[in-house]
């Protein structure tokens, strides 16, 4: 039912943005009469995404380095008040962690909610609360869309034909329905909990919400660019409303993939017990047939997962940690310090 909705949501809105183009274009939205495809945008959405992705990065970069700053103030780190550079305050930062380290304590969960929730949510830190606060808001955008279908679904999906970009990040908080927002919430939340901890993130709930959100971007553009491919199911793609986090899981299992390829996985799809490098190429060839060729009753956002699968393996190989993240933080700190903020 909810397809069907989305269906009488897209089409309008596809035609009404294309009667406004000239004639010439306006009859290739009549592509199941042979006549042909809309095209898809390609310099826009690009521009978009990688703009997003840098304006990602830099606010939560900032976001970061405010925190540390206070911290580093209420602990008396800087005697005169003010920081001097960003590397005195990287160095007032890990002092502070070899402390937390030697009295048992964490550093990475700063952020507590006020009253029950924060309650129970001490025991977890930051990154495995925003992980937690996802999977609450995709639920709740769920039954929102339950109640109102028409104003907040088309929001909720990217169609490549149409024009408003910033679909390539909303895309990622919708779903088609509550088996749909529940298989994916259940393995971001278990295999996400885990990527948050390692080396290349270690809790850091800004640095980790970065990445989230820049690879569903990132992901979701991976599927736009797809509809351009000459097979027929991927041209047809580019009338359709995609959403989901598929790209964003993908992105996670690379993570795992590349920091413990030997790590025996447990699947229900498919179903079995494989080590993890393994199981990572059955859905990488699976996703790479549904691309080029396609395969029956399979509608998987296939290059989504590929481009999110991409993602992963090579934040953890090119260390996007020391590449992307740390100087995002410096970039920060230095516009931050030029508007007298720290």
């Amino acid at each position: 039912m909810l397809r069907a909705q989305l269906r009488r949501i897209s089409l309008p809105l596809a035609s009404r943005q294309l009667s406004r183009t000239s004639p010439s274009k306006r009859t290739i939205w009549s592509f199941h009469r042979g006549y042909g495809l809309a095209p898809v945008p390609v310099f826009r959405p690009a521009l978009w995404a990688l703009a997003a992705t840098a304006t990602i990065y830099i606010g939560c970069a900032a976001y970061d380095v405010r925190r540390d700053v206070q911290d580093a103030k209420r602990r008396g780190a800087f005697k005169e008040g003010r920081v001097g550079s960003y590397e005195d305050l990287e160095e007032a930062k890990y002092r502070s962690h070899g402390r937390h380290h030697r009295t048992g304590a964490s550093s990475a969960s700063r952020w507590n909610p006020p009253g029950q929730i924060g309650e129970m949510l001490a025991g977890y830190n930051d990154a495995e609360k925003f992980i937690l606060g996802v999977v609450a808001l995709n639920l709740a955008l769920v039954g929102a869309c339950k109640f109102a279908p028409g104003p907040l679904a088309r929001y909720l999906g990217h169609i490549p034909v149409l024009k408003p970009n910033f679909t390539l990040l909303t895309s990622c908080f919708g779903h088609s329905g509550w088996l749909h927002v529940g298989l994916n919430s259940l393995v971001l939340y278990q295999f996400g909990t885990h990527v948050a901890s390692y080396p290349a993130f270690q809790g850091n709930g800004s640095h980790f919400a970065a990445f989230y959100l820049s690879t569903g971007i990132l992901s979701a553009l991976g599927d736009h660019f797809a509809t351009m491919l000459p097979t027929r199911l991927y041209r047809i793609r580019r009338l359709g409303f995609f959403q989901g986090t598929g790209g964003i899981i993908m992105a996670m299992l690379g993570i795992f993939v590349a920091m413990e390829p030997d790590m025996m996985i447990s699947s229900i799809i498919p179903p079995g017990t494989y080590p993890m490098q393994n199981y990572i190429a059955v859905l990488a060839t699976i996703d790479l047939i549904g691309l080029f060729v396609g395969i029956p009753l399979l509608s998987w956002a296939h290059a989504n997962h590929l481009a999110g699968l991409g993602i992963g393996i090579a934040y953890i190989y090119y260390d996007g940690k020391e590449h992307m993240w740390q100087p995002s933080r410096k970039l920060a700190f230095n516009c931050m310090k030029r508007l007298h903020m720290v």
